[in-house]
């Protein structure tokens, strides 16, 4: 971790300071201090607890959500978050329920959904896993028995105490924030959502892409959608209506085509073969017609050979691109990727070793598919 700018005993002096710049670099950096202090210490609540001057911290981060500086207050949430203090969430409601569309009520409602992601995820680790007094190991964690069922509960979700009412309050706002009128929080939830439930966000996600007029909200939706592991039919159906849709601009259209590659859904193929003319996508384009492998669209396998022997573009780029080509076309693409794989270069040894490993596990994938 590299050092920080200001100790933790500064940062407790300095976080009631009458100077406002002294005051934000206290209130930024006390949580890091009081983590760095405490050394590997795993997500979870209330573990300021474990340190001396923990409920110090607390009590400055709590006093420093009335701060007349905007910015400090938002500080101040996301640093609860990352200490696991639940008390923080009362707090943040009503920022999560302004609509004013000034910057400053803006960046409140953005920090207090990352407050309650940071707090869900922080809740999460103590219902979704747990030990048990059957087990040969009862230190090993193992994965707890279902609960009532809840349109957003990740499997192994089991209510508990303190950890499920923070996960529940957690998961509740964020899923009612993909609701919000204002369209900086609808963007904050798609992306929350994913991380605190999961594939059982996809129900959630799909419903809110439907009618979404922001264009930024879609595409934050679109990227949820792709980033579940992987997209389940509903989503394979809404992403693929983005890659139909004429009106969809060419960012859009391939974060969908990302997602249905990772379904192996060769429905998004074509803005994969679009993206290989694009530097800044190439490498990613790439990935994703390996995914889809023998179903991806024809039209990729002479670009990505195109590119597997181009002079001038860069090696690692070139394994990547006979990569590619070994999952389309093998007979093509195998040749290529030998000799690629016999330069001595110690970028391009990586970068094939990369592309074996990749390979292996796309295999892998294909066979627990087919059984």
């Amino acid at each position: 971790m590299p050092s920080l700018p200001i100790t933790l005993d500064a940062a407790l002096r300095d976080a009631r300071s009458p100077d406002p710049n002294a005051r934000n670099l206290a209130v930024r950096h006390l949580p890091a201090a009081l983590l760095a202090e405490l050394g590997e210490v795993p997500p979870g609540l209330h573990v300021a607890a474990g340190h001396p001057r923990g409920e110090a911290v607390v009590a400055a981060l709590t006093a420093a959500l009335d701060d007349p500086v905007v910015a400090l207050r938002a500080l101040a949430a996301t640093g609860l978050a990352q200490l696991g203090e639940p008390d923080v969430i009362p707090r943040i409601d009503p920022w999560l329920a302004d609509p004013d569309p000034g910057p400053d009520a803006g960046h409140l409602r953005e920090c207090a959904a990352i407050t309650c992601v940071l707090l869900g995820l922080a809740a999460a680790p103590e219902h979704l896993l747990k030990p048990t007094d059957e087990d040969d190991d009862p230190t090993r964690p193992v994965e707890a028995p279902a609960s009532a069922a809840h349109p957003l509960r990740p499997p192994g979700h089991v209510p508990s105490d303190l950890s499920r009412v923070t996960y529940e309050a957690a998961l509740a706002r964020i899923t009612a924030a993909l609701r919000a009128p204002a369209a900086d929080l609808r963007f904050q939830a798609a992306g929350g959502l994913v991380e605190l439930a999961g594939r059982a966000a996809e129900p959630a996600l799909c419903a809110a892409l439907e009618g979404e007029p922001h264009p930024r909200v879609r595409f934050a939706l679109v990227q949820a959608l792709a980033e579940l592991d992987p997209p389940g039919p509903e989503a394979c159906v809404r992403l693929a209506a983005v890659v139909a849709d004429p009106a969809a601009d060419a960012d859009l259209a391939f974060a969908a085509a990302l997602g249905l590659a990772a379904a192996r859904d060769p429905r998004g193929g074509p803005p994969l073969v679009l993206a290989l003319a694009r530097a800044d996508d190439r490498g990613r384009a790439l990935e994703a017609l390996a995914a889809l492998g023998p179903a991806a669209p024809p039209a990729a396998v002479p670009l990505a050979l195109k590119i597997a022997r181009g002079w001038f573009i860069p090696a690692v780029t070139r394994v990547r691109a006979a990569y590619a080509l070994v999952r389309m076309a093998p007979a093509t693409g195998q040749p290529l990727f030998d000799e690629l794989a016999r330069s001595r270069r110690p970028a391009v040894q990586e970068a094939v070793a990369d592309a074996r490993a990749g390979l292996a596990l796309l295999t892998l994938k294909d066979m627990s598919k087919k059984t």
